[in-house]
């Protein structure tokens, strides 16, 4: 008897490299891929594994719309790979259950992860430390907060409460988090800020101390019986446009993680299995972890309820999650999960490239080039390269020369019209007639 077709897995979101991840993966093992963006120039929509794509509307209730009228055409599994989509699946769980299956739950539990607070509360209910953090009611109890926080000897960050929101705490990173100001009346002007654009006061949590290579993440599968596969540890390497001052470093704005690597760290997997159990959560999940430089406490920093852009470095390890995802979720048999290689690397190359040289003042650039080359033999992932799959690192570098190509530009054409003799003269005066 023929065993039947492979399950179609719909990826909800293509454009960013973990889902670049999920789609070579599973589409290397045959299984049909549906990429789905509201961006038509989405970077996965280029990857030879996709069967089809569809460009919908960008709000959830387009988007919903057409999954309704894709789900009687066969199915599938809903992968959401960006935070958009995971709540758009989340919210409209019970309705997209008559035609698909979700690797992601239903809203109320995915809202404890999404949610900061409630997600603090998990990791101390499961002996998870976390950082100091407040939520102002109102404004009186926010200017009530500040009196009490010590901006001599700690810094503070302002976070969204919702991780779903699609409103960032900084409007120029768009980052959810945003580091804040180090006395009370800055401090408090940015809570205002993110109050007028977003509708709520924001979240303040104290930073938590330490070099950028004390933050660990765990990343892992949890199936429906909340028992965890692929789990695996990731250190940062690099971090460069992550705010800096004489005090400390921290992961929480400005920046991306570009470059990290394989480790192993028994605690910090031991902390992220005593979560998974008190949430109730099942689907991709990564934990981020850092170690407190003031006494060596493991904290958790934030969670991510799906894949992760370093995703591709779970397939270089053998412990891969997308094709344990599918596994879980389909009714397969899930592999069990295995030691790892230490120290193997992960690398987005074109955004390394852009932080290393907006970063030059903080690290020279020879020397950064020097050690990322000695680094070479150990990377075996890469964000958007794969010799198997060309054409979405080509329009990744393609778009990366384009943007520097036109700051090269924009920069040429200040330079040489203020140091151009005419460009000195007084404005509307014509130029001088020569004897």
């Amino acid at each position: 008897m023929r065993s039947p077709p492979p399950l179609r897995t719909i990826v909800l979101g293509v454009e960013h490299p973990r889902a670049l991840a999920v789609i070579r993966s599973l589409g290397r093992t045959g299984v049909p891929i549906v990429a789905i963006d509201h961006d038509p120039t989405a970077r996965g929509f280029y990857s030879r594994y996709v069967t089809q794509r569809f460009v919908v509307g960008a709000t959830h209730a387009a988007a919903a719309a057409w999954l309704e009228t894709l789900g009687p055409a066969g199915g599938g599994i809903l992968v959401p790979t960006n935070d958009h989509y995971l709540s758009l699946v989340a919210r409209h769980h019970a309705e997209l259950a008559r035609h698909f299956v979700s690797t992601a739950p239903p809203w109320p539990i995915l809202e404890r992860l999404m949610h900061k607070p409630y997600c603090f509360a998990l990791a101390r209910a499961a002996e998870v430390h976390t950082p100091e953090w407040f939520v102002p009611r109102d404004l009186d109890d926010l200017d009530c907060i500040l009196a009490d926080l010590d901006f001599e000897r700690h810094a503070y960050i302002v976070s969204v409460a919702d991780e779903s929101d699609n409103l960032p705490a900084d409007p120029t990173t768009l980052r959810k988090t945003k580091a804040g100001g180090r006395d009370r009346l800055t401090f408090r002007a940015d809570c205002l800020d993110v109050l007028t654009r977003t509708g709520r006061l924001p979240v303040i949590m104290r930073v938590v101390p330490g070099e950028a290579r004390t933050s660990v993440g765990v990343s892992m599968v949890v199936d429906r019986h909340q028992d965890v596969h692929a789990c695996h540890a990731i250190r940062r390497l690099q971090m460069y446009l992550y705010r800096r001052d004489q005090v400390y470093q921290h992961p929480y704005e400005l920046g991306a993680n570009v470059y990290c690597e394989s480790v192993h760290d028994d605690e910090a997997i031991a902390a992220a299995k005593r979560f998974v159990r008190q949430s109730d959560y099942y689907g991709p999940l990564t934990l981020e972890f850092r170690r407190d430089a003031s006494d060596g406490r493991l904290v958790l920093v934030k969670a991510d309820p799906r894949v992760v852009r370093a995703t591709a470095l779970s397939t270089a390890i053998g412990l891969d999650v997308p094709t344990t995802l599918y596994a879980a979720f389909s009714g397969g048999t899930v592999p069990p999960t295995r030691s790892y290689p230490e120290g193997t690397a992960w690398v987005w190359l074109t955004w390394y490239l852009n932080t290393l040289w907006r970063n030059r003042s903080h690290s020279p650039v020879g020397r950064e080039v020097v050690r990322f080359v000695r680094a070479l033999p150990r990377t075996r992932a890469w964000a958007y390269l794969d010799r198997r799959d060309l054409l979405p690192f080509l329009v990744d570098v393609w778009r990366w020369a384009a943007k520097w190509m036109g700051i090269a530009g924009r920069w040429a054409r200040r330079t040489f019209s203020t140091t151009s003799p005419l460009a000195r003269d007084t404005p509307g005066k014509p130029p001088p007639i020569a004897d």
